[in-house]
């Protein structure tokens, strides 16, 4: 009788174990850091391709480059999917501005997406924007070639009205200080190819910007000269989604995903925003491919277009087959930049499935350490595995530690090349495929037990802000802004403190402080740095 239990226990127990057999992550981990392939793909995807903006020629030829990658690992029915289109698609071409009187000087500036560009080289004097109606009318006949400055908003559609009707150049904008150091890339899509807009809105960097102010208060007559070639092409322009599956053996339509999203603002070459992640989910299905042998359920990597604009790649191809998604066992997004891949955080009900899916990434890099960490909810982020969690489905949103500054890159100039860390792209990419395969295999899929979805704004940053009630500097930690009466101003953190650590959680980024945030009790512990001391207080958020 004794052993006949036993034997069952072995029955039961036995298929739970080596969801990935030490053999396979071998090879996983071998080719993942000695032959690795990551950062070819990244180059090739940014540094010959550029910035991917959604409803530009250079996304749809990184959509078509990306089914050709899969297709070369030997993934034959890798493919795009169009989710949508735009009526009317930008490109953005090569930019540059300079003061050439008093004083000659480049400047570092940019322009928003779907914006007017010059028509060609423009030079002209620079002037304040008037600030009400009757300084305007005193400016009336003067604003021919000329560039106004600091437009306001209350005033804008008066002052676009007067400039177009003179023959004015454009705007220029800039702000002063740390917070001017950084250029910003947005935009909202045009609709219409009747209704485009005809003058630029150029923003300078703060040094820029301070040059002309400075000469503006001496009294000196500014000169500057700006050409940027933004260009607008008449759609409908297709958007699409590419998908590649390594179809599963014994459960063909059950899938766990794998992705990120392929396009990216246009202010620099859109890398750890997202071509960090483009890149690791096509070294994963490399990784994969190489192990000769096929997993249970099926691993779909999908790379996402439309996500800047709103996740509206994912979101509309998830609508699209809402109807299959209870055979989605888990969404592995990775859109968190180029620090590591530390941790997957999912219900408690999860933790068993979890580790075994990743015993092997649990001990892969004491340099590089990985948890499974639990949560009470998954809480929006802003990105694509909330189409995921917004359907039932777990949607993972890696978390990630490391030396990078992703602030400093996330939708500015410097989202270049450069920025990306090679041994924290092979590591991720290793953690990836590991993870993907292990979910893959398990007996069932993953389980949805008690799984609770946070609804809500999935904004970024701005969030953290939001209920902390603190803005913080380009560096991601220090306060720049405490508001008044809010939870950070009550338990005394002051502008200049500088942030270490929020619920035990260490804070070098913005998106650390978001997550940091999220869920858990009312009372939290901070820990922050102010004058060289290392302080903790506690903080009380309303619920």
């Amino acid at each position: 009788m004794l052993l006949a239990r036993s034997l069952v226990i072995l029955a039961v127990s036995a298929p739970l174990l080596a969801q990935v057999t030490p053999e396979q992550f071998a090879i996983i981990k071998k080719e993942g850091l000695e032959n690795s392939q990551v950062m070819a793909h990244l180059d090739q995807l940014v540094n010959r391709i550029g910035p991917r903006l959604t409803g530009s020629d250079n996304l749809t030829a990184a959509g078509e480059w990306a089914v050709d990658k899969f297709q070369s690992f030997g993934i034959e029915n890798a493919r795009l999917e169009q989710w949508g289109e735009y009526a009317v698609g930008f490109n953005r071409g090569p930019w540059w501005g300079r003061m050439t009187k008093p004083l000659e000087m480049e400047f570092v500036c940019n322009t928003n997406a779907w914006t007017a560009g010059t028509k060609g080289p423009s030079r002209g004097v620079v002037v304040l924007a008037p600030a009400d109606d009757e300084a305007l009318a005193a400016m009336k006949g003067k604003l021919h070639h000329v560039w106004m400055l600091n437009p306001g908003g209350r005033m804008l559609a008066k002052l676009t009205k007067a400039m177009e009707a003179e023959g004015g150049f454009g705007f220029v904008t800039g702000r002063s200080g740390r917070r001017g150091e950084l250029l910003l890339t947005g935009g909202r899509p045009s609709r219409d190819m009747d209704s485009l807009p005809n003058l630029p809105m150029v923003r300078l960097k703060n040094d820029s910007y301070e040059a002309i102010i400075d000469q503006l208060d001496a009294g000196a007559e500014v000169e500057v000269e700006f050409d940027i070639r933004n260009h607008f092409r008449k759609g409908p322009i297709p958007l699409h989604n590419v998908i590649a599956d390594i179809v599963g053996t014994e459960f063909p339509d059950q899938f766990v995903v794998v992705g990120g999203h392929l396009d990216s603002w246009d202010g620099a070459t859109g890398t750890t925003d997202n071509g960090t992640g483009t890149a690791t989910t096509l070294e994963a299905a490399r990784l994969l491919m190489a192990l000769g042998s096929k997993p249970r359920r099926s691993i779909r990597f999908m790379l996402w277009s439309g996500e800047e604009q709103g996740l509206l790649g994912s979101r509309a191809w998830v609508q699209k087959h809402k109807g299959e998604m209870p055979n989605y066992s888990a969404s592995l997004v990775h859109d968190g930049g180029t620090n590591y891949l530390s941790a997957i955080a999912g219900m408690p009900e999860m933790r068993p499935q979890l580790e075994i899916a990743f015993e092997h990434v649990l001990t892969l890099s004491k340099e590089m350490p990985f948890r499974i960490r639990e949560i009470s909810a998954f809480t929006p982020i802003g990105s694509d595995h909330e189409a995921f969690t917004a359907v039932g489905v777990p949607g993972f949103f890696w978390d990630q530690a490391g030396r990078a500054n992703y602030t400093h890159t996330h939708h500015t100039q410097y989202d270049t090349y450069g920025a990306a860390i090679p041994e924290y792209q092979r590591h991720s990419s290793v953690v990836a495929a590991t993870g993907a395969w292990g979910l893959a295999n398990l007996p069932e899929l993953l389980t949805r037990e008690n799984m609770k979805v946070r609804r809500g704004f999935s904004g970024g940053a701005r969030r953290s802000r939001r209920v902390l009630g603190v803005q913080l500097g380009d560096d991601g930690v220090t306060i720049g802004v405490v508001t008044k009466d809010s939870v950070a101003a009550k338990a005394g953190l002051k502008v200049g403190d500088k942030l270490v650590k929020l619920a035990g959680s260490a804070i070098k980024s913005q998106r650390d402080l978001r997550r940091a945030l999220a869920g858990g009790t009312k009372k939290k512990t901070v820990t922050f740095l102010r004058g060289g001391q290392q302080q903790t207080v506690e903080l009380t958020f309303p619920r």
